[in-house]
Parts: structure tokens; sequence; C-alpha cells
């Protein structure tokens, strides 16, 4: 073989690397863009998840003082608890708002 055929098949095998490379990178950047996707949507999901447990967490409170009015705690006692909570819920929407 001559020296301009030697050249030529290493011409031809750089660019089939090349082009081999290129379809592999296509593939990684379209993984990498479903798994940000993924990502996006589990994230989404955690999301939902945390307002629904924050609900069950207000609820399970609620569930909580009332059970613990009806066992004849003191009113005051009661009325300090429910001072307390307004008191966490106006720092909750304070700190929302900031």
């Amino acid at each position: 073989m001559n020296t301009m055929d030697e050249l030529l098949h290493k011409f031809q095998g750089t660019n089939q690397k090349a082009a081999k490379l290129e379809r592999l990178l296509l593939r990684l950047r379209q993984e990498h863009d479903q798994m940000k996707e993924k990502i996006e949507e589990l994230t989404q999901a955690l999301e939902e998840k945390d307002r629904e447990m924050a609900a069950l967490t207000e609820k399970y409170e609620a569930v909580k003082l009332v059970k613990s009015i009806n066992n004849g705690q003191d009113l005051q006692a009661v009325q300090a608890k429910i001072d307390d909570y307004i008191k966490e819920i106006d720092i909750c929407l304070k700190n929302f708002g900031d």
C-alpha cells in the first residue's frame, strides 16, 4: 500500500469513529433530556405528596385537638394550643410571602 492509500484508509477509519461518536453523543443527549423530564415528573409528584402529607398532618392535629377537648382538658390549655397553631400558621404565611 502506498502512503496515499494508507492516509485515505486512516481518514476513513477516523470518519467512521467520528460518526460513531456523533451517534453516541446524540443518544446520550436524548437520554439526558429524558432523565431531566423524569426528574421534573418525580419532583412534581414529590411536591404533590408533600402537599398531601401537610393536609393529613393538619387533619391529624385537628383530630388530636378535638380529642383533647373531649378528654376534659382545661379550656384555657386548649385555647393556648389553638393560639400556638395560629402563630405557627402566621409564621408559615409570612415566610411564604418572602
